[in-house]
């Protein structure tokens, strides 16, 4: 007993001093050691602004949605009991999240098969979803299942302005568009929670030591207009497809202000940014998911970049208004100077023909010249006009450096240095070869001359607006330079119109406005040679010319119908200049003479209120016209209250009179 008793007794010192010695001498290192196991340090995440057009409809919205991860493997590895309690706790996780989220549970277990610690099964959870997980795991007693909370990006329009939205990667930062560009206001400020837990994660009472609130991001007010992109993209698909053209497309610019109303490209149908990683096309898919990863990475970049920014054209004949309107401004010519065409101009040793070569335009004056796209009488405007000043007015222009736009990877321009352009280098620049811009800077060039001479920097977004959509910050428009004076300015514009009347782009859609136009067809550098097999087919207008609301610039590439920029890029961009007249509301003006054409071939509608339908189809049919029941069953007959257009009113032959029952 006494020798039970002293061992017992030294065990007790031995203790007493290595309690000391952990509680007193290594307090520090224990404390810090105890920090790390049970302090818990959580960043809050950010809700993402929202993209917004310029009438505050919502292109790019943020919402919270979940992922669900599990631990495959337990903590402490060596132990045989833990190991167990995860393979047996897996077994029932799967048909759980399955189940919840609407996959097969196959394809969870087969996620299982990692050497990881832990992987994620499921993103873009809902909470209802999220809630049937939880309580799954509550039931069952899951250790292993974990729930993130997750801000997910949707697009609600698809892949409506795709290339000028951009999308964002898996941490939730803009990767392409404007959610890169203004990724800085839009993702906002995490917060952090700094908490004591025990040993199973949960929080200890008091252990709260700091909490440090997120700050949501701002959302982004764009210039785009939503009506405007959507009418440009879809005559834009029309026009691709009558023109068989590799791709279209087109800039829409308010000239006063530098905004961008529409920007779009047939290719941004084939990309969606809620489901950026991919193409959209079942097609585009598989040959997409044959390439290797590094050609993966690059066919993802090529499909996420805007041509309109991010390439360079030859811009042809659209680029006559540059070399005139500085012949112009310096004196060099006047709108009523002669020049000669004889089909082909001699510049030292090469032969420039004009496109109507062998034949010619003869002499006229420079309007009718930028009116038959005459490249001879270019070439002697640019002669008079000089190296020195056209170079000037490269740069006044901004044609030589970057427009400054707020989107990324805007390309630079290509320009000929004065050893390489004097002097049939300067000769062809003066009609669009030689030289290659981005598109975005050949709107920006017609939009100066549409606004007075003012060079506006062309822009893509507002400002910024909190959660409820009130503008914080607007970010002011900026004039670049006064590049032309406005009475240079005005005769271009007038030039532009006798273009449109002469080349019969009026008409039609556009009866009662007066609009300015320019046309261009550019050979396509390939190989470093210039061919006519391939070719860019543009358009240019300014609406309505008296004062202009808008710039369209269209681009046809590479179109098997048709051959010239009118013929190709032409009609898309009526249609275009059309709708968007209307839309903004601008009234026509008709003239005396569209008036009578308008009238010619009229039919008067008479009244056919309280007639049957039958009565008044079989009426109608007599006279030219066409009958449209309002939700009538084939063969219903109903007794006409209302109709449109009203008595008196005058309808196109073979138009449509609407009958209403009620």
């Amino acid at each position: 007993m006494l020798a039970a008793f002293v061992i017992i007794l030294a065990l007790f010192v031995a203790l007493t001093f290595r309690i000391g010695w952990i509680q007193i001498v290594q307090s520090d290192v224990y404390a810090t050691k105890a920090a790390e196991y049970q302090v818990k340090d959580e960043r809050i995440k950010p809700t993402r602004g929202s993209i917004l057009d310029r009438n505050g409809n919502e292109l790019a919205v943020s919402s919270t949605m979940y992922r669900i991860w599990v631990r495959l493997k337990p903590y402490n590895e060596e132990d045989e009991t833990e190991t167990a309690v995860v393979e047996k706790q897996k077994a029932v996780a799967a048909p759980l999240i399955a189940n919840a989220v609407g996959k097969d549970e196959a394809e969870i277990l087969k996620l299982f098969e990692t050497d990881a610690t832990r992987v994620r099964v499921a993103s873009d959870v809902t909470k209802q979803q999220m809630q049937r997980i939880r309580e799954g795991i509550n039931e069952q007693d899951l250790q292993i299942v974990e729930i993130e909370e997750n801000n997910s990006r949707k697009y609600p329009l698809g892949t409506l302005a795709s290339t000028v939205l951009g999308s964002t990667n898996y941490d939730g930062n803009g990767q392409s568009g404007v959610e890169l560009e203004y990724n800085r206001y839009l993702s906002g400020i995490a917060g952090r929670r700094i908490a004591s837990t025990d040993a199973a994660g949960g929080d200890l009472t008091g252990g709260e030591k700091a909490l440090y609130e997120s700050q949501d991001g701002l959302s982004l007010v764009l210039t785009i207009d939503e009506t405007i992109q959507y009418n440009v993209e879809k005559a834009l698909q029309d026009g691709k497809e009558e023109t068989q053209a590799d791709r279209m497309m087109a800039i829409v610019m308010d000239p006063k202000t530098g905004d961008i109303l529409a920007l779009a490209s047939t290719d941004d149908a084939l990309f969606d940014p809620n489901d950026p990683g991919r193409p959209v096309s079942e097609e585009d898919r598989a040959a997409f998911g044959a390439l290797p990863a590094e050609e993966q990475s690059e066919y993802l970049n090529d499909m996420w970049h805007n041509p309109l920014i991010a390439e360079v054209y030859d811009p042809g004949s659209v680029f006559k208004l540059v070399t005139v309107s500085s012949a112009i401004e310096e004196g060099a010519v006047t709108p009523d100077d002669t020049f000669t065409c004889g089909g082909a101009y001699q510049v030292a040793d090469r032969l420039i023909q004009c496109w109507v070569y062998p034949g010619g335009h003869g002499t006229q004056d420079v309007r009718t010249a930028v009116k038959n796209s005459c490249n001879p009488a270019m070439i002697q405007i640019i002669q008079r006009l000089g190296y020195e000043r056209f170079y000037n007015y490269l740069e006044l222009y901004n044609i030589t450096d970057r427009t400054g736009v707020d989107l990324p990877g805007e390309a630079m321009p290509l320009i000929q240095d004065e050893e390489t352009a004097i002097p049939v280098g300067l000769s062809t620049m003066s009609f669009g070869q030689g030289l290659s811009v981005t598109p975005i800077q050949m709107a920006s060039v017609v939009s100066s001359i549409a606004n007075g001479g003012k060079y506006m920097q062309p822009r893509i977004a507002r400002g910024l607006a909190d959660a409820d959509g009130q503008i914080v910050e607007e970010f002011p428009t900026k004039i670049k330079r006064q590049v032309i004076s406005e009475e240079t300015a005005r005769e271009v514009r007038e030039i532009m119109d006798f273009v449109a009347i002469e080349n019969g782009v009026k008409g039609g859609d556009l009866s009662g406005y007066k609009i300015g136009v320019k046309t261009g067809t550019s050979q396509k550098l390939i190989d470093g040679e210039y061919t006519l097999e391939q070719r860019l087919g543009s358009m240019v207008s300014i609406a309505p010319i008296e004062d202009p609301r808008f710039v369209v610039l269209v681009l046809c590439d590479t179109p098997r119908v048709g051959f010239y920029g009118i013929e190709t890029a032409g009609p898309t961009l009526k249609r275009i200049t059309a709708e968007t007249l209307r839309y903004l509301n601008v009234k026509p003006n008709y003239s005396e003479d569209e008036l009578a054409q308008m009238e010619s071939g009229k039919i008067d509608v008479g009244d056919y209120s309280g007639m049957t339908y039958s009565e008044a189809a079989a009426q109608l049919e007599s006279v030219g016209l066409v009958a449209s029941g309002q939700d009538n069953a084939p063969g219903e007959d109903f007794t006409i209250v209302d109709q449109y257009p009203k008595p008196g009113m005058r309808a196109n032959e073979g138009g449509t009179v609407f009958l209403y029952k009620n």
